[in-house]
């Protein structure tokens, strides 16, 4: 498997440049922190699912779902959006 890090790294930045374009011209009442989460996990579901369609290991190991949830930070001041994938805690998330 490619560099754990390295990868979510990557999603993350693709995912607030979503999330940035998405949400920019929306007024500032649409933007909350559980629709940006809500958005962003959406994002990241799907760029999983596509990279489990390349790859049987991935696919294998995540066949009941992937490990992962994406958190989100709002700063209400300047509304900049702050994206952070991180692994669900059993019964957490």
């Amino acid at each position: 498997m490619p560099d754990h890090k390295s990868m979510l790294s990557h999603l993350e930045k693709v995912i607030r440049r979503n999330v940035v374009m998405y949400f920019a011209r929306k007024p500032d009442t649409e933007k909350t922190l559980a629709k940006v989460e809500e958005f962003a996990l959406k994002q990241l579901d799907f760029f999983i699912s596509e990279m489990m369609k390349s790859d049987a290991v991935l696919k294998r190991s995540w066949s009941n779902g992937h490990p992962f949830t994406a958190k989100a930070a709002i700063n209400k001041e300047t509304m900049d959006f702050e994206i952070k994938i991180v692994e669900k805690e059993p019964g957490k998330w």
